[in-house]
């Protein structure tokens, strides 16, 4: 059975990941790390992923012709992800450095909001077969977005990035009020709720999404779903990179639904399509592929063709 089409849309990154640094570098000064990786970066994490996990997937970005767009071109077709979107000046492109256990990234070039809610429109219209749609939260082009895909009887989701003031702010609610399900961080979850303990932030943004998934790194994730609160533990795994991880987990999720899985079991392919990905630098470097899944995890319902 060919499962549904998802659609990804959101932003894309030439990702320049370096790992391990021991210490941050101080002004003027050379620090020297074992290893750098360029890779897709973004929203093209979960597409990437998606795709891995056998799903019909297409992307819609706003990407230049410029150097790091044609690497990025490059690497979607190799993956067999399509996009469709504008094409911008330049690229956006991310430093991501690694140091114990997590990440400090610095952007540039991130695309303009008119940019985004044209990639969203362009990708409806180019897979109307789609029934689900994972979206970028960061900014208010989304809701419109969210709105439109709705309307036209896709599931949506929403994954969105720590900026501690948009998540705040009654803008982003009001994206919030458009999707079927919210999947943050728990220091995205806090940014939104004012809670910092992770359960009581799931809990309240049980009332403003049908359901929430909080996703804790090690500690697992947080469920709820009719506003009913379960955890996921997770088994504890090298870190390499922690880049894109939580993109990769958002696949697995989606990739489970899209199979038919209960809730859980595509909790379970989430966490474990994540944790492979912590073993190499780059969110969907070492995204694993279908096969490698269904052998790992053989007790799942996974649908044959």
């Amino acid at each position: 059975m060919q499962p549904p089409r998802a659609v990804v849309v959101g932003p894309l990154y030439l990702d320049v990941v370096a790992a391990p640094l021991g210490r941050w570098p101080q002004l003027g000064e050379e620090v020297f790390t074992e290893e750098v990786e360029l890779t897709a970066g973004g929203f093209a994490i979960a597409a990437i992923a998606l795709r891995r996990l056998g799903i019909d997937v297409g992307l819609g970005t706003a990407m230049g012709s410029d150097g790091p767009g044609a690497y990025l071109a490059q690497q979607l077709l190799a993956e067999g992800v399509e996009h469709v979107g504008p094409n911008v000046r330049r690229t956006a492109v991310t430093l991501a450095l690694n140091r114990e256990g997590d990440r400090a990234f610095v952007t540039a070039g991130p695309p303009e909001p008119a940019s985004m809610s044209r990639a969203g429109f362009d990708a409806l219209r180019r897979w109307p077969d789609a029934r689900w749609l994972h979206l970028s939260g960061r900014g208010s082009w989304a809701a419109d977005v969210a709105r439109r895909a709705r309307g036209d009887g896709l599931f949506v989701s929403l994954d969105c990035g720590t900026d501690p003031a948009w998540l705040g702010s009654q803008a982003f609610r009001e994206v919030l009020s458009q999707v079927d399900l919210y999947l943050p961080n728990a220091r995205e979850a806090t940014c939104v709720t004012g809670r910092e303990d992770p359960e009581e932030a799931a809990a309240a943004l049980a009332d403003l999404v049908p359901e929430v998934i909080v996703k804790r790194g090690a500690a697992g994730v947080i469920a709820c779903r009719n506003r009913a609160a379960d955890h996921y533990p997770t088994r504890p795994r090298e870190v390499i990179d922690a880049t894109g991880a939580g993109d990769v987990f958002d696949a697995g999720y989606i990739a489970g639904r899209l199979y038919g899985f209960p809730a859980h079991q595509a909790i379970e392919l989430g966490q474990f399509a994540a944790g492979e990905s912590l073993g190499a630098l780059g969110g969907a470097t070492a995204a694993p592929p279908r096969a490698a899944c269904e052998a790992a995890l053989r007790h799942l319902p996974w649908p044959r063709p």
